[in-house]
C-alpha cells in the first residue's frame, strides 16, 4: 500500500484532479492544473496532511495478520506508520529490523536487529533465502 503515496504523480489542492507527472510541464514552478489552474503538488503526504484511509486500514490489518514484518531505514517515530510493528508483534508477528543505527524499536519490539544499511541487508537476506 503507498502509506505516503508517491511521486509519479500530481495533485491539484483545489479541484483534487490527478496527473501523471509526465504529463505536466515542470519549467514553469508550482505547476499548475490543466483542468482548473490551481497549484499541484506531488501526490505524497506531507507532515501534518492525513494517510488515505484505504491506505492506512489496509496497512494495519496486514500488519496485525502478518507472521513477520521488515521494519527498513526508520527512526520509528513518526506517526501513525510507527505503530505497525507494535500492533504485528502484540499478534504474534516476529519484527526483523534493518538500520545503519538504533532506532525507537531496536530494544523494545525488535526480534533481530540487522545493522547495515537497506540495499546490502536486502541483497543478504534475498541471497541467504535463496531467491537469487
Amino acid at each position: 500500500f503507498e502509506f505516503h503515496g508517491n511521486s509519479k504523480y500530481l495533485v491539484c489542492l483545489d479541484c483534487s484532479a490527478k496527473f501523471s507527472i509526465e504529463n505536466i510541464d515542470l519549467t514553469s514552478l508550482p505547476p499548475l492544473c490543466i483542468a482548473c489552474g490551481g497549484v499541484l503538488k506531488p501526490d505524497f503526504v506531507f507532515f501534518g496532511e492525513p494517510i488515505p484511509q484505504e491506505a492506512f486500514f489496509q496497512s494495519y490489518k496486514e500488519a496485525r495478520d502478518s507472521a513477520v514484518v521488515l521494519v527498513i531505514g526508520t527512526s520509528g517515530e513518526v506517526m501513525p506508520a510507527c505503530a505497525f510493528p507494535y500492533s504485528a508483534k502484540n499478534n504474534g508477528a516476529k519484527i526483523i529490523e534493518i538500520n545503519t543505527e538504533p532506532s525507537a524499536f531496536t530494544y523494545s519490539v525488535s526480534d533481530v536487529f540487522i545493522k547495515k544499511g537497506a540495499a546490502e541487508a536486502m541483497k543478504i537476506l534475498v541471497h541467504d533465502m535463496g531467491f537469487i
